[in-house]
């Protein structure tokens, strides 16, 4: 099996591609990485197994995070890659796009899309730094 542009394509008998558009690419896995928002925010992010954790490093929720979130990623240029993944759980729907030859990170993020009063939905719209990246041996 092989990716370009972000499609997954496993070849035939007769040599010819078959693309499955609906699988679900996991490229990152086997990185980790530490990013700090403009903001002052800062994460700690790993994947492995198609599933993404994070942990905030600072800021007013330092210390928590998720794990085990089942993530999607596509190969979008030369070391960029677009990566989105939903919390059912808390109703977040997120999308990041990691920059390793620039070493940035660009998110869009819907907070609490259900809108509730005890979570009222927002939205969010950052770029940050990457200052540690960890790839895949």
């Amino acid at each position: 099996m092989s990716a370009g542009a972000g499609l997954a394509a496993e070849a035939d008998s007769s040599g010819s591609a078959k693309y499955k558009f609906g699988e679900p690419l996991h490229l990152l896995d086997g990185y980790s990485l530490n990013y700090q928002y403009q903001s002052g925010k800062a994460l700690h992010m790993e994947f492995d197994d198609g599933k993404g954790k994070y942990e905030w490093l600072t800021g007013p929720r330092k210390g928590t995070g998720k794990q085990d979130i089942p993530y999607r990623c596509r190969k979008i240029g030369n070391d960029l890659y677009i990566i989105n993944w939903h919390q059912t759980d808390i109703k977040d729907y997120l999308t990041l796009v990691f920059d390793f030859e620039n070493m940035v990170v660009y998110s869009s993020i819907i907070i609490g899309y259900e809108d509730k009063p005890e979570r009222p939905r927002r939205t969010t719209f950052e770029a940050g730094i990457i200052e540690r990246l960890k790839r895949p041996e």
